[in-house]
């Protein structure tokens, strides 16, 4: 075996100044991800287009808070890996509700990779479903009527950033207690 190990050796092709030969270089090309581009939406599980959507609802979680679904769709950024939230390449995505010029989100900052968006979402590569928006109110009441203004945010570790906003009226949700 230590002879087959230094005839190896031996035949191998010696490159100039001991680097590798083209051949030997891989290089790591990211994806084309698309011309950047950012569109907003809601659903829990699935994507749901806003586009002509005028109300939005208020829903109480199980802890008695309250919040809005956000979802986003991208392209032209780095997505990161989904499945690992503790990768380095994961984008920021930040949701936030304004009244009246005031933040009123408690949480609506993620930092996580996105997942691959469905074919049929063209011209968006990837998407966020399903995130909540928890905003920082005591009663839907205080919402109900009330025309706000989501906005997302998202950017990723090459320092692209997309942003997008839409406003609504809000109302509460039928199963709010």
């Amino acid at each position: 075996m230590p002879l087959l190990l230094i005839w190896l050796i031996a035949c191998a092709k010696p490159t100039e100044n001991n680097t590798p030969s083209p051949e030997d270089t891989v290089v790591d090309v990211p994806e084309d991800w698309g011309d950047p581009r950012i569109e907003l939406g809601t659903g829990e599980w699935e994507w749901e287009s806003l586009e002509g959507t005028t109300e939005l609802p208020l829903i109480q979680g199980p802890q008695g808070g309250f919040h809005f679904l956000a979802s986003v769709r991208v392209a032209g950024i780095e997505p990161g890996v989904a499945q690992d939230l503790s990768d380095p390449k994961n984008p920021t995505t930040k949701f936030v509700i304004w009244v009246d010029g005031e933040d009123i989100t408690m949480t609506g900052t993620y930092i996580q990779g996105l997942d691959r968006a469905p074919k049929d979402a063209d011209p968006f590569f990837h998407e966020m479903v399903g995130r909540f928006v928890i905003v920082d109110i005591l009663r839907d009441d205080d919402l109900d009527g009330v025309e706000v203004e989501m906005s997302v945010d998202v950017t990723d570790i090459h320092e692209t950033h997309l942003s997008m906003s839409r406003w609504f009226t809000a109302y509460p949700h039928p199963f709010n207690h």
